[in-house]
């Protein structure tokens, strides 16, 4: 198995206003590390998901969207809580913003005790996000999945992602945050994520501060519009963005992620050799950055993910 994630899988509704009359919803799959896997398997690897959905309708389409992408749902749970919502509202731009029916969802409830070890041992990297960490007992469980996974000897990922809505202290979410990324060989984090997270006001502060807390950790910084930033031993890479005529940003990190792991379970068969090797990761950081502005072409999550082919006309033969 390439990719195992734990996380959030969830209806993602596309909320759309109106002159007149009530705003108009569309929902699909969503969730970032489902995204991610999604990514991966959409260009051709494997992907398991560890998540929890409730044993409603929603559940049952999310079961089976997944299972549409190629992703393993053996370790997909069911919980008597709702399956968690999630509202987008676009901007004129495309960006984004975020509401969430989450009281609690099924997505928080995952317990320790349901994680099986030969889950891990089959798979090459371990990937997680910050929405398991808001709440318990899933906080305690993405933990002893971490644990799991350094014992099976998988690189692990991790996705800072934050969503202020789902947390109760800002301040609980750094320290989580931190705790996380010290436990990851490899993060994908926002510009914006840098900064709360090292509380600079310039990004290649934050870059240093991060850098110097955490020198054995591989960042791979995203900037939206104007591409992802890379630490090399030779000074700081950055990669500029394909340009594109953005119309949703909805899941173009994820994809950016999922792309990039994808890219690096295609470069060498010892993981640790491309987390190491400055060339190998720049090279996967630029084929994620291209992963990523595609996505943003089209609306909606799994929907607007591009193939391998749309992303390989884009780069130096």
């Amino acid at each position: 198995m390439d990719v195992l994630a734990l996380g959030e899988l969830l209806i993602d509704f596309r909320v759309s206003l109106v002159a007149e009359g009530a705003p108009q919803m569309i929902g699909s799959a969503g969730g970032a590390p489902a995204n991610v896997l999604a990514t991966v398997c959409h260009l051709g690897g494997t992907g398991q998901l560890i998540a929890k959905v409730g044993r409603d309708p929603f559940g049952d389409y999310l079961e089976r969207s997944v299972q549409a992408f190629g992703i393993d749902t053996t370790s997909l749970l069911r919980d008597p809580a709702r399956t968690t919502l999630a509202f987008v509202q676009l901007a004129a731009d495309g960006e984004r913003s975020f509401s969430f029916e989450r009281s609690p969802g099924a997505d928080t409830q995952l317990q320790a005790n349901e994680l099986d070890p030969t889950w891990f041992e089959q798979a090459r990297v371990f990937h997680f996000g910050s929405l398991s960490l808001t709440d318990n007992p899933s906080y305690d469980a993405t933990f002893a999945a971490i644990e799991l996974a350094k014992a099976a000897g998988c690189v692990i990922s991790f996705d800072p992602n934050l969503r202020p809505p789902l947390w109760r202290d800002l301040e609980e979410a750094r320290l989580r945050m931190q705790t996380a990324m010290a436990a990851a060989d490899i993060v994908k984090i926002s510009d914006d994520e840098v900064l709360f997270l090292t509380g600079q006001d310039n990004l290649d502060a934050g870059m240093n501060q991060l850098r110097s807390v955490l020198p054995d950790v591989r960042f791979a910084v995203t900037c939206g519009p104007q591409g992802a930033i890379v630490d090399t031993d030779k000074g700081r890479v950055r990669i500029p963005s394909l340009p594109v005529a953005a119309v949703d940003t909805t899941a173009a990190g994820d994809a950016f992620l999922g792309a990039l792991l994808y890219r690096v379970t295609r470069n060498a068969k010892d993981l640790s050799q491309v987390i190491r090797d400055d060339e190998l990761f720049v090279d996967a950081v630029t084929f994620a950055t291209v992963a990523g502005a595609l996505t943003t072409t089209k609306q909606g999550a799994m929907d607007a993910l591009p193939t391998l082919p749309e992303i390989l006309v884009h780069l130096p033969a």
